[in-house]
């Protein structure tokens, strides 16, 4: 039970005969026969008022999967299911952890009609991915003469799961585009290149190389035959994805790994249209998920399900294991996508010395996140002692970053290096040239 100011107020005004007592001893009796009645007539208020576990109903309406770090609508529908007006006090308890937008509000004051409906609207901005808790809803019903407030609690306790956030649908339409028109028709490539499927056999001209020369058709035929070959509609990728403690950094608001598995998952969506196969391993000191390459839209929808609760792990990443436990597992030469960060030397050097074996089987494109707050530090100019000093820190980081990238660059391995805002569409056009050059 909660008093109301209007109770506070009366209880003010039985005080005053008490006080002018000294001069009028009746005025005693006047203010406690008040506050006896106030205390009755607050009891009765309470009695009286409808129970709100009894009265209401609730249902909280949300999307079963919110997407993290943008606003997600949320729906309170209460439900007065007695032939009484009530007035109300309604709180809802989203997860603590949920920042409200600005201006918004969780508590309401509402009168619902007899059987009357009424909903109540908020958004919320998750802050990370994993399973949340919303707690239940609290009402508190006035009383019918206005003197206390019943206080009930709704049963709506509901788990929520946190996605990525994959509403980027500009960028992903635009990709899309670029992929259809690199599936049209045939092209024709080296035999010496990757992927590749038999197309036709036509007659050989001087800027045929020598290896298309088909001897038994042009034995056959008595004239010198060449074979032409078209890309290979379907292709493997594997998404590598490191999860060890260099992707708890946070980069733009969000750690390493966050920026990560939206791109990874981007990336999925765009395979699975291209009709290409793609698989998942996440690793860290050991190999934690693995999802076999498969193609369709199914398959897309098996890689979110597996990283929309991944974490960032405080231990050292074990390259050596993970790519043994890929190499045991898929031996047809891929498209292998590494995400991991390059900004600890020691880790690099590990990454550098394991990453030679992983590149003789496939195709790699290491993908790494760029702090622009570094970037930033490097060209800030310099007017204080502090300033030279942090400028001088990020351009040695910076030039440490460079060096790892290019010794990647030597070993064969293709780079994507990009700040988070442009993560996507830099991993995607380059899986697009990838596949426009038949590389793997």
């Amino acid at each position: 039970m909660v008093f109301t100011p209007r109770f506070l107020w009366l209880v003010a005004a039985g005080i005053l005969p008490l006080l002018l007592s000294g001069w009028y001893p009746a005025l005693v009796i006047v203010g406690a026969v008040w506050n006896v009645v106030l205390v009755a007539a607050a009891i009765a208020d309470y009695q009286f008022c409808a129970v709100p576990e009894r009265s209401l109903e609730v249902t909280r309406q949300a999307d079963d999967k919110l997407s993290v770090a943008t606003e997600n609508a949320v729906t309170l529908r209460i439900r007065n299911i007695t032939p009484h007006r009530l007035v109300m006090t309604i709180r809802d308890e989203p997860p603590a952890d949920f920042p409200l937008s600005e201006g918004e509000i969780r508590q309401w004051n509402a009168v619902l009609p007899a059987f009357g409906v009424r909903d109540f609207w908020y958004s919320v901005t998750p802050p990370a991915r994993g399973d949340f808790l919303f707690g239940d809803v609290f009402v508190r019903i006035l009383g019918l003469m206005g003197l206390i407030q019943r206080q009930g609690r709704l049963s709506a306790t509901a788990t929520v799961a946190v996605y990525p956030n994959l509403k980027a649908v500009g960028e992903y339409e635009l990709m899309t585009r670029r992929l259809d028109r690199s599936r049209t028709g045939l092209r024709r490539i080296r035999l010496s290149g990757g992927g590749r499927e038999f197309a036709a056999l036509r007659e050989y001209t001087p800027d045929d190389e020598y290896r298309t020369i088909d001897w038994k058709a042009t034995a056959r035929r008595g004239k010198v035959i060449s074979r032409t070959y078209e890309a290979e509609r379907s292709q493997d990728i594997l998404l590598l994805i490191d999860e060890g403690r260099l992707m708890r950094q946070e980069v733009a608001h969000s750690q390493k790994l966050d920026h990560v598995v939206n791109a990874a998952l981007m990336l999925s969506h765009v395979v699975a249209s291209a009709d290409d196969r793609v698989g998942l391993l996440t690793f860290a000191e050991e190999a934690r998920a693995w999802i076999a390459p498969r193609r369709g839209r199914a398959q897309s929808g098996a890689i979110l399900n597996a990283l929309y609760a991944s974490r960032a792990l405080p231990v050292e990443s074990d390259y050596r294991a993970a790519f043994r436990f890929l190499s045991a597992r898929w031996r047809k030469r891929s498209l292998a996508v590494l995400f991991t960060d390059l900004s600890d030397p020691d880790s690099s050097s590990i990454l550098l010395n394991e990453i030679t074996g992983l590149a003789s089987m496939h195709l790699v494109v290491c993908v790494v996140v760029r702090d622009p707050l570094i970037s930033a530090r490097a060209r800030q100019p310099v007017s204080e002692a502090s300033q030279a000093y942090e400028r001088a820190v990020a351009e040695e980081v910076l030039g440490e970053r460079r060096r790892a990238l290019n010794l990647l660059k030597k070993r064969g391995v293709l780079v994507v290096d990009a700040e988070p805002n442009e993560l996507s569409a830099e991993l995607i056009s380059r899986y697009l040239e990838v596949k426009q050059r038949s590389l793997i």
